[in-house]
């Protein structure tokens, strides 16, 4: 009787047992696909900075501090293994390179003050080992109504470095700009006469003209008084 009640004892605890892992949700892969990969915000920033850098630049999305720097020879390994961890689980919105070569050069987070998901207080960790790798880092505030112009601005003299004449776009000229050159200057005898000088042009040429009164030369046409 004592052996049947164990084996009833054992049974419901090893059917309760498999019901329990049964509806367990921590399974190995508790994964979903997202229904985007970049925020409306992030999207919107980076196609603006795309825009505003032009073709010359690539812009990177979401790069672990890690990829961007490296351990420096001569640290300890308790101290290397600390930075690197850390290094680790730092990320940055964005970085930017040089689009034929991929030389980094420069990054750029994000920050809301408003605390909507971006990062809101100074890492000083990423800064630190931004500026000890010699690596520009700049912190822009997310804001709605950005302007390429001050986007361009922002980055070229903040990131890059650059004065703000470097970078200023050329005026856009209708028709075909001549070179300084081939720009002859003007014959000085080209060109409409006063009525004094005509008159005394006019008694060179033909003396039967010369007591042609002011109004009279004045009508005459202009063609003919040049060449």
């Amino acid at each position: 009787m004592e052996l049947i009640l164990f084996a009833l004892i054992t049974l419901v605890v090893i059917v309760a047992v498999l019901a329990s892992r049964l509806n367990d949700n921590s399974f190995p892969f508790p994964f979903d696909s997202k229904t985007a990969i970049f925020t409306p915000a992030e999207k919107n920033f980076q196609n603006l900075v795309e825009q505003a850098l032009g073709p010359k630049y690539r812009v990177l999305n979401r790069v672990r501090l890690s990829d961007v720097v490296t351990i420096r020879n001569g640290v300890s390994s308790r101290a290397s293994q600390t930075a690197a961890k850390s290094a680790e689980t730092k990320y940055l919105d964005f970085v930017i390179c040089d689009r034929s070569s991929m030389k980094l050069l420069g990054a750029i987070d994000l920050v809301d003050t408003q605390g909507r998901g971006y990062k809101i207080k100074k890492d000083w960790f990423v800064s630190g080992s931004l500026e000890a790798a010699s690596i520009p880092h700049l912190r822009i505030k997310v804001k709605a109504n950005y302007t390429l112009e001050e986007i361009r601005s922002c980055i070229h003299t903040r990131l890059f470095g650059q004065s703000a004449a470097n970078f200023a776009p050329q005026p856009k000229v209708k028709g075909r700009v001549i070179p300084a050159p081939m720009v002859r200057a003007r014959n000085k005898s080209v060109g409409a006469l006063t009525a004094a000088a005509t008159r005394a042009q006019l008694d060179e040429q033909a003396p039967a003209l010369s007591q042609m009164s002011a109004r009279q030369l004045g009508n005459i046409p202009a063609a003919s008084l040049s060449h």
